[in-house]
């Protein structure tokens, strides 16, 4: 039986690269988005290149927090292990103080509530089998917090601190958690024509930090990966 990866937002940018990785790896794959088609097309695109990887595919509101609970808890019912999670499914939005609240609530369901609901349900999974890999996409916004985009960067900063906290709870049950920190990765979500594409963060990079933290001795392991864009350093 193969091994089970679930993935969030795994219908464009860093969510589909990392099931391209894990598809690879021989994984089972559960993909999870809002936009049904992309979702379908993400998996068509999967099932092309490795024939054999079984691929399964759920439309989920992020913004709902409790669908995505509903989702989550049906997953794990259906699998009887789950062996890795990436939570990859997030919003971009610009503004501080004259952010909208219904933006500001948008931001805080995608990129914060759903993401700890969906780890808090695989999380308890994991302890049961003594084992697992979780990976949380946060943001050097959330390390180092940017005025442009403060909301966002509030709900990244919250994510790195909770996935700071779940990588202590969880390691005594043989359970890994790395939140990934990219600065400007070249996605749709980033496209604003501020940054030359060919500068950014490659989401193959973020793939490519799964892979090294996989690779590591079992003595070894790694909380948080911070991944810089060299050109908004040299700014």
């Amino acid at each position: 039986m193969s091994k089970v990866a679930i993935i969030t937002g795994a219908s464009r940018g860093i969510g589909k690269t990392i099931a391209h990785y894990f598809a690879q790896e021989g994984y089972t794959l559960v993909l999870l988005s809002l936009n049904n088609e992309n979702l379908e097309q993400a998996k068509a695109e999967l099932k092309s290149h490795y024939s054999s990887c079984l691929v399964e595919t759920m439309p989920v509101d992020f913004n709902n927090p409790p669908e995505v609970e509903t989702a989550i808890t049906s997953i794990i019912k259906k699998h009887e292990e789950i062996d890795t999670l990436v939570n990859s499914a997030g919003v971009l939005a610009a503004g501080n103080t004259d952010l909208s609240l219904a933006k500001l609530s948008e931001l805080v369901n995608v990129n914060l509530l759903s993401t700890i609901t969906a780890c808090n349900l695989v999380a308890e999974k994991m302890k049961q089998q003594g084992y697992g890999e979780i990976y949380n996409i946060g943001s050097t916004a959330g390390l180092v917090p940017v005025s442009k985009i403060a909301a966002y960067s509030a709900t990244k900063a919250a994510i790195v601190s909770y996935s700071q906290s779940l990588y202590h709870e969880l390691l005594p049950f043989g359970v890994k958690v790395c939140c990934l920190c990219p600065s400007v990765v070249d996605t749709d979500m980033t496209n604003d024509g501020r940054i030359d594409n060919k500068f950014k963060i490659e989401t193959q990079d973020l793939a490519k930090a799964i892979r090294f933290i996989r690779s590591l001795s079992p003595g070894a392991t790694i909380s948080s990966l911070s991944i810089r864009c060299r050109i908004i350093d040299l700014e």
